[in-house]
C-alpha cells in the first residue's frame, strides 16, 4: 500500500542542506524527500523565495492573514512537500556558523542559487569541504561556478534560459515572432532532473570511494542539451532548424486540428502509409486529392493538408472525433486543458495527486512525482512546512543545540520560526480534495 507505514524509504537516512529559490535546487530536493530524505530547506525573512511571494488570491485583500501570506501560496507544497524549513540569517556571522554545523552533519549541498552569492555567503565548495570532506556539493547556477568563464557574474531565470540558448527561436509558427515558453519554465525542471541524476551519482561516487565530490552544474548547459539532434543537424549537414508550429519535418499531417467547439483542438497524427490510408477514408472525400497522394506529396503539401483537415475537424466535436480515430487506429487526442488534466481518469487512478498534513492549513494538495519504485513508494512528512516552522525542531535534533543558545539566537532575529503557529486556516476548495483523491477525507490516511 502506497505510504504504508512499514516501507523503508531508500533514501532513509540522508540529510540535505537546500539553499534553494523558486524550482531548479527545490524541485530536486522534494524528489529527495519524497523518498525518504530529510531536506533541510534554509529560508530568510529578508530574502523570501520567490514561491513564498506569490501568496494566495483568497488570502491576499485579508489584512488578518498578512503575516502568514507567504505559507499559502500554493506553489509552496509543490518544491518543498517533505521538507523541513528552517530559518537562519546567513548573512550574519552567528547565522553562518549555525548552518555550517547543520552542514556537518548533512550528505547533500544544493542550492541554485548564483556562484558569487554563495561564495559571498561564505558557503563555497572550499567553505563547505573543510568542515564535511565527505560532502556531496550540488551547484547549480545558471551559468556553472568557475569564475574565469565570461557568464559567470550573470544571474539567470529558469524562463530567460529558453531564449539564451536559442530554444525560443524554435517555438512558434514561421510567419511569427518566437514564442517562448516561460510561464512553464521547462529549462528549470530539465536542471532539477539534471541535479537529482548527478545527485545520486556523487553520493554513489562516495560509496565507491569515500571520497565527497563537487557536482558543478550549469544550467545553461542543461538546457542546451535539449538541442541535440538540432545542433547535431547544423554541424554535419549546415541545416538551420525553422520554427514549424505544430508540424513535423518527418511527415504530414501532424498538427492541432480545430473542432467544432470554441478553443476546442485535437492533435492528430497520420503521417505513415497505414494511418494514412485510415483518416483518408474516415475524411471522404475531403482528403482525395492527388496533391496527397504519396508520404513526400503530402510533406510537401503540408500547408494545404492541413487547411482541408482542418476544415473537415471543425464539423465534430472534439471529443467525438477523438474517439473515432483512435478506435480506428489513427493516433489523436484532444488538446488538453489544465481542466482536462485535473479530471483526467489516467492521472487520478494512478494517484498522481497527493495530499498530507499541513500546520498552516490542516491538509494540503500538490503533484506527486513520475518516477514510481515498485518496493518504495514516495511518501511525505507534510504537505510543506509554514516559514521556519522547523528550525527549533532541526537545531535540536540534528547539531544538539541548548535551549538557552536557541533563545538567545531567537531574541536577536539570527534564527526564527513559524510566526503565528495558532493561525490556521482552510483552502476554500479543502472540501473538494476527495475528487482528485478518491476514498481519502482525512490527511491522516497518507501519512
Amino acid at each position: 500500500m502506497e505510504n504504508s507505514a512499514d516501507v523503508l524509504s531508500p533514501l532513509a537516512g540522508l540529510k540535505v542542506f537546500e539553499l534553494g529559490i523558486a524550482i531548479a535546487a527545490p524541485n530536486c530536493g522534494q524528489k529527495l524527500a519524497s523518498y525518504g530524505a530529510d531536506v533541510f530547506k534554509l529560508e530568510s525573512l529578508g530574502n523570501l523565495d520567490v514561491v513564498r511571494l506569490l501568496g494566495s488570491a483568497w488570502a491576499k485583500d485579508d489584512p488578518e492573514l498578512s503575516q502568514i501570506l507567504s505559507d499559502t501560496s500554493p506553489y509552496v507544497p509543490e518544491m518543498n512537500a517533505g521538507k523541513y524549513s528552517v530559518g537562519i540569517d546567513l548573512k550574519n556571522e552567528k547565522g553562518l556558523k549555525i548552518a555550517l554545523r547543520l552542514l556537518a552533519h548533512c550528505d547533500v549541498f544544493l542550492s541554485n542559487v548564483s556562484a558569487a552569492a554563495v561564495v559571498r555567503l561564505g558557503l563555497d565548495y572550499e567553505a563547505v569541504k573543510q568542515i564535511n570532506p565527505n560532502i556531496i556539493y550540488t551547484q547549480l547556477p545558471g551559468f556553472g561556478s568557475d569564475p574565469e568563464l565570461p557568464y559567470y557574474r550573470s544571474l539567470a531565470w529558469g524562463p530567460n534560459q529558453s531564449p539564451l540558448v536559442g530554444l525560443d527561436s524554435l517555438t512558434g509558427f514561421a510567419e511569427d515572432p518566437p514564442a517562448g515558453v516561460a510561464t512553464t519554465a521547462p529549462p528549470d525542471y530539465m536542471s532539477s532532473l539534471h541535479a537529482l541524476v548527478a545527485t545520486l551519482a556523487g553520493l554513489e561516487h562516495r560509496d565507491t570511494t569515500g571520497k565527497g565530490v563537487h557536482v558543478d552544474l550549469s544550467q545553461f548547459e542543461a538546457t542546451v542539451s535539449l538541442l541535440g539532434p538540432f545542433l547535431l543537424d547544423l554541424e554535419v549537414n549546415e541545416h538551420e532548424q525553422d520554427r514549424i508550429g505544430n508540424a513535423s519535418i518527418w511527415g504530414a499531417p501532424q498538427g492541432v486540428y480545430p473542432s467544432c467547439e470554441p478553443e476546442r483542438w485535437i492533435a492528430i497524427t497520420a503521417d505513415d502509409a497505414d494511418s494514412w490510408k485510415i483518416l483518408k477514408e474516415l475524411a471522404s472525400p475531403w482528403l482525395d486529392s492527388d496533391l496527397f497522394h504519396t508520404e513526400r506529396d503530402r510533406l510537401e503539401n503540408a500547408q494545404v493538408l492541413d487547411q482541408t483537415l482542418s476544415d473537415w475537424t471543425s464539423s465534430f466535436s472534439s471529443d467525438d472525433l477523438t474517439v473515432r480515430l483512435q478506435v480506428a487506429g489513427v493516433a489523436a487526442h484532444i488538446v488538453a486543458t489544465n481542466e482536462d488534466i485535473l479530471n483526467d481518469g489516467h492521472v487520478i487512478d494512478r494517484g498522481f495527486y497527493k495530499m498530507a498534513p499541513s500546520t498552516r492549513l490542516g491538509r494540503d494538495l500538490f503533484s506527486g512525482s513520475a518516477i514510481r519504485l515498485s518496493d518504495a513508494p514516495s511518501r511525505f512528512r507534510n504537505a510543506a512546512p509554514a516559514l521556519g516552522e522547523d528550525t527549533r525542531e532541526v537545531l535540536d535534533k540534528f547539531i544538539g543545540m541548548e535551549r538557552e543558545e536557541f533563545e538567545e539566537l531567537l531574541a536577536a532575529g539570527i534564527i526564527f520560526e513559524m510566526t503565528e503557529p495558532e493561525s490556521t486556516h482552510k483552502r476554500p476548495w479543502d472540501d473538494w480534495i476527495h475528487i482528485l483523491i478518491p476514498g481519502f477525507e482525512d490527511a491522516r490516511d497518507l501519512r
